[in-house]
Formats: structure tokens, sequence, C-alpha cells
């Protein structure tokens, strides 16, 4: 199966806006589609601009063209378009001058069969006056009303033309592998891009799974990967200072963040700070001096606020590692650490119950701890040697 082509509706009105996304994505683009809305705004000007920048891309105008099929195409080939798009509803005269204006050009016409009663029909002829690409469109309004493309992909692929077939509909990361495998040759990609809190993830996650290469592992990579690139590179020296001027290290967190915590006290044990784990039968009392580190995602654990406020009140410091900037343990904490962006902690395709904000936060204290143990150079024997017997 011939790996399809991944699409990008650019739809904003804003030119500098479309170019910025367009060099965001670019690296898991194939097509970039100047959106009909986007053209009528911004003009041939934006074509240009973007074969400019992009010369290894292919430039779909999505004219959507009705009438006068050649003279209206012609332009936007002759300024760097690849593909140019004339609805299926035109009927063939002016498709065929569609198709007229792009082998003039060494480019293709794609048929877009939105609101097109017969597609099959409409399909095979557009086919045999020479179009390239079969466009199956379910509209934003038609898909407003529930409509998708799927049943439309399965009857063209069904059809066995010489032509590629893009498909375009609210398509995303949960629906690229059913459209790969009904047949597209292009998936084109919206709102799931330019709508997504950081649309170069968003981006190369369909472009993964498009080529098969989204196995649940590389979700998982992909996502601890995004978040800790988002993370504060100056925390880990910040870290160090703090550990560094605190008497005692006492470490805390509920749940799986208790987990995290406890792996993390560990290691400061091996690299020779003294640290205590809040709640183990031999922890002792906190003071003034000491800092407590704790490990919340939300901030906003009951438990872990008490031993906050009573560590504040013994006059210890407060380090608060978490998924958000801003919380009740925040407030009241000396430091905040927040391991990527918040809006990276929603549903993960893949992944249950929100593993991410604990998975991401092993990574970074691991990476700390190999800050630390470089930066004061601890060797690995005098480590070891700190490391537990009994066991």
């Amino acid at each position: 199966m011939t790996t399809p082509l991944i699409q990008l509706a650019l739809d904003s009105l804003d030119f500098d806006q479309t170019m910025g996304l367009a060099e965001k994505t670019a690296p898991y683009i194939d097509i970039f589609e100047i959106g009909t809305p986007c053209i009528k705004h911004n003009g041939i000007e934006l074509v240009k601009a973007l074969r400019a920048k992009f010369p290894d891309k292919l430039i779909l105008v999505d004219l959507k063209t009705m009438d006068a099929g050649e003279y209206e195409a012609t332009p936007f080939y002759a300024a760097g378009a690849d593909i140019c798009t004339v609805l299926g509803v035109s009927g063939m005269a002016t498709i065929a001058g569609v198709i007229r204006a792009a082998n003039a050009h060494q480019a293709e016409a794609q048929v877009d069969l939105i609101n097109v009663p017969n597609k099959l029909e409409c399909a095979r002829e557009a086919a045999s006056l020479g179009a390239r690409i079969i466009g199956v469109h379910t509209g934003l309004d038609a898909q407003a009303a529930g409509q998708t493309p799927y049943a439309d992909l399965q009857d063209i692929a069904g059809l066995g033309l010489d032509v590629r077939i893009s498909v375009a509909g609210g398509i995303n990361a949960s629906t690229v592998q059913q459209v790969v495998e009904t047949g597209a040759g292009i998936i084109v990609v919206g709102a799931a891009i330019y709508g997504a809190p950081c649309p170069a993830e968003a981006a190369r996650t369909i472009r993964n799974i498009a080529e098969g290469k989204s196995t649940h592992r590389h979700m998982i990579l992909d996502k601890i990967t995004s978040i800790l690139s988002a993370t504060d590179d100056s925390y880990h020296a910040k870290l160090t200072e703090m550990l560094d001027s605190a008497s005692r290290i006492f470490v805390s967190g509920a749940g799986r963040s208790g987990l995290v915590c406890k792996f993390f006290a560990m290691r400061l044990v091996h690299s020779g700070y003294d640290t205590s784990v809040v709640g183990e039968i031999v922890t002792p009392s906190i003071k003034k001096g000491d800092l407590l580190i704790v490990i919340s995602g939300s901030g906003e654990t009951e438990q872990l606020i008490s031993f906050t406020k009573r560590a504040k009140a013994e006059g210890a410091k407060i380090l608060l590692i978490s998924s958000k900037g801003s919380s009740t343990i925040g407030d009241m904490a000396d430091a905040v650490f927040q391991i990527g962006r918040s809006d990276q902690y929603g549903k993960v395709l893949g992944m249950p119950m929100g593993t991410m904000f604990e998975l991401s936060t092993l990574s970074f204290l691991e990476a700390a701890i190999s800050h630390i143990i470089h930066e004061k150079g601890i060797p690995e024997e005098v480590m070891r040697s700190r490391h537990a017997n009994l066991e």
C-alpha cells in the first residue's frame, strides 16, 4: 500500500498567521492547501509566497472553480500552484478547462465531488478527461449535520480509476488509519492540526499514523518528548541550587506521583543528599532550612496541601513540580517547576487515565540527577557505594 500524502488546509484569513502555521508544520506536510476563504482574502500573492518559502512542497489552491475553468485557473498555476480544484457540479466543460490549464503548466487538476448528486459518474467522466485527483469532500456544513466522507471514499476507491483520491472532512488522529485502509492517496487535515494546542505535534502524530509508525510505544515516546521539549531548560540548574542550599530534602507525592517521588528520593540518596520520603515511618520532622519537594500534577491534592502548609509554617522551603503554573500549593511554594504546558495534558490518543505527567516528570527528574552528578563530578562508584545492599 502506497503511503498517502498529508495535506494541511490553511484556512486562516491572516497572511502572516498562514505562513507561520506552514513553517511550523512543514516537516510533516506534503501539500499545503490554500483554503477557499484564505485564497479569496489573500489572493495570488499568498501562492507566490508559499511557493518561494517551500519550493519542495506541493501547493494546492482550493479555487472551487464553478465557471470559466481555464481562464480562472491559469494565473494560479502560473504563480506556482501544483494543483487547483474545480467543482464537480460545474460540469465537464469547466472541468476540462481547468485540466487544460493544468496540463499547460505541468500541473494537476483536482475535481471536488462536494454536493455532486452522482459522485461515481462524475468521477469516471472527470478521470476520462484527464483529472489526476478526485476529491471526496464532506464540507463543514455537512460535517455539522453529522456526515462523514468514508462511505463515498470507499465507493470511489472501488471504481479502480487511475487517479489519486483525496479525502477531506473532519479527519483527525483517531480516523486517519481508517482513511488509509480505505484507499485514500491524499489525506486532508484542517482543524485537527491548526486547532491543536501544538500544530506541529498534531501534524507529526497524523503523519506517523499514516505511515504506520504510530504504535502505542511511539505515541508515548512522542508525547513525553513534546512535553519535555516545552519544559524550561533552566530548571535543572535551579534544582541543583535548591538542593545544595538545603539542610535536608523531603519529597512528597500521592498516587502515581508518589511513586515518582520515591524513585527521585532514591536517586537523591545515591547522589549524597540527606533525603526522606514524607509518610515513611522513619521520616524525621521538617525544620527551617530544609526543602520540601512536592510532586503534584494538579497542585490541589488535599493531603499535599496540608503537608505544604505545615512545612511552610516550620520555615522550610517549598518546591512544587506540577503540570500547572498556578495552584493552591504553587501559591505557597518558593518555586514552581511546570513540566510542559497545561494544554498538553488533554486526552492522549492511546494513553489511558492521564499518565503523561508522571512519566514526563520521571524522565525530567532522571535527567536532573544526570545533570547533578556531572556538574558535581560524582563518580558512579561513589553512587553505587550508597545503594542499598540489604535487598
